[in-house]
């Protein structure tokens, strides 16, 4: 996987929805700060959001997560993204630390 310089982070509210985003999560997705803060982690969950819902859960009843999720891009990339997430003082954060462009070709 290839690092993230430096580490994208994003900040969620309850209903999943994108409250803070750093330069790097934007540039990374190719969405600009206006158009993250418009949307969800539903959004831009590969190959759809169906499956966010019970990890969000799981995430807010645990208090963190780790592991490796996909992304779409804007561009239609498909990015595989090594995360750390926690609740930080009542704030739902991720840190994404490394990703790797899925090759849809084999798919």
């Amino acid at each position: 996987m290839r690092p993230i310089e430096p580490p994208a982070q994003v900040e969620v509210n309850e209903e999943r929805k994108y409250v803070q985003v750093n330069d790097s999560a934007c540039s990374l997705l190719g969405y600009s700060r206006d158009e993250l803060l418009k949307m969800r982690i539903d959004d831009v969950s590969y190959p759809s959001g169906a499956h966010v819902s019970p990890m969000f859960e799981h995430y807010r009843t645990e208090g963190g997560m780790k592991g490796v999720f996909a992304v779409k891009t804007k561009g239609g990339e498909v990015l595989w993204i090594r995360y750390e997430s926690a609740v930080e003082d009542g704030r739902l954060i991720a840190r994404w630390t490394e990703y790797e462009p899925v090759d849809m070709s084999e798919s």
